[in-house]
């Protein structure tokens, strides 16, 4: 049964403040006001919400309702996060969301404070949803905004875990040029090694592995079968290692709760696909894919040790890019035949420029990894 009801109500059971914060900020071309409010009353705009994400200049299933609404019910982590809402229109009227942007505040003894851009480690990018047409404005709203803490306007807005090949910073970053912001990209993390050479192809692998019985590709199409196959996947992680290691999903009940409740909510907006690799039946790899179009992130897997020299997981993954034409593939898995890789996450900086500064607006600044305190 969909979990509607539950997420009607914050996690402590209590309504959300009749009266937000709110801050106005007029602009030549229109009218953009900010809201804060916490992410678990967000529900209430869930329909706006949902239509951003579709109009948004950079994609992130990881801030659509269905993983953040679930996550703000059931995952610790996210129960004291805050979101900027950036509204087109006067307060109180019909208005147009145009950006949603978690954020954590940096507060300062005195003068402005630094925003913080929200992230957590299940996240595969943390890019705030911002309309496509909009960013310029919504970023200059959330520098000129008042009261919305309590305190003076932004000093600057600093966003982690964003692509720094993708839209969403070259569109901020040619505003900054435009607009005379200070703008700062740093360097993203090495991609990972590829695999080492010389082992042996995984047709080699799947010919071997079908001697053992018969393969077979299981996509989940309705909603029951989406849940039986989270279940699989669920029972396959709890059987190998990280069940030893006591950091299976299915020996945490709040993981375990958000895993079902995202699949589900996802699944419906074509967002989630949970895919087996069976042998005879029984699954000895699972995949849970998110994302639409031709970028997925690999959200979560497993695999049967018993087969693991067959490398199953690797499998599955390849066949699943192949029959679903898939440009990327987001995200890493172990082993000789790792068929996923990683985008490059950066941190992106930007500010308003100072009163009087009229020198460059903005550094490509690639960062630099600290020196070994042994190295110097």
């Amino acid at each position: 049964m969909p979990n509607l009801f539950a997420l009607n109500m914050p996690v402590d059971g209590r309504r959300p403040a009749a009266r937000p914060d709110i801050a106005n900020t007029a602009k030549a071309s229109g009218t953009i006001h900010i809201e804060r409010r916490p992410l678990a009353a967000c529900v209430a705009i869930e329909a706006e919400w949902s239509d951003l994400a579709g109009r948004a200049i950079e994609q992130n299933p990881f801030l659509e309702p269905g993983f953040a609404l679930p996550a703000a019910q059931h995952l610790v982590s996210f129960r004291d996060v805050s979101v900027l809402l950036a509204w087109q229109g006067k307060p109180g009227g019909a208005n147009r969301l145009l950006g949603f942007i978690p954020v954590l505040r940096s507060r300062r003894l005195f003068g402005s404070d630094t925003l913080t851009g929200w992230r957590d480690d299940r996240f595969g990018s943390a890019a705030p949803l911002i309309d496509r047409e909009e960013t310029g404005r919504v970023i200059e709203a959330v520098f000129g905004m008042r009261n919305a803490w309590g305190g003076n306007a932004s000093n600057g807005l600093v966003l982690p875990g964003i692509n720094r090949d993708g839209h969403l910073a070259r569109s901020a970053l040619e505003h900054a040029a435009a607009m005379g912001w200070t703008a700062t990209l740093g360097q993203a993390a090495p991609p990972p090694l590829p695999p080492a050479e010389g082992g042996p192809d995984l047709a080699a692998l799947r010919h071997g592995l079908s001697r053992h019985g018969e393969l077979a590709l299981a996509g989940a199409g309705s909603r029951q079968e989406m849940r039986d196959a989270v279940e699989m996947l669920l029972a396959l992680e709890a059987s190998g290692p990280l069940a030893r290691a006591g950091t299976a999903t299915l020996q945490d009940i709040r993981e375990t709760a958000f895993l079902r409740a995202m699949t589900r909510n996802l699944a419906r907006s074509r967002q989630c696909r949970a895919s087996l690799l069976t042998l005879d039946g029984q699954p000895i790899a699972g995949a849970i894919l998110l994302g639409r179009g031709k970028r997925r992130w690999l959200y979560a897997s497993a695999q049967d040790e018993r087969f693991a020299s067959f490398a199953p997981l690797a499998q599955l993954l390849a066949q699943l890019r192949r029959r679903s034409h898939l440009h990327e593939l987001i995200g890493e898995i172990a082993g000789q035949h790792a068929v996923a890789h990683r985008l490059p996450l950066a941190e992106l900086r930007l500010s308003p420029r100072p009163r009087g500064n009229s020198g460059q607006g903005v550094r490509d600044v690639l960062s630099r990894p600290r020196r070994a305190a042994a190295g110097g």
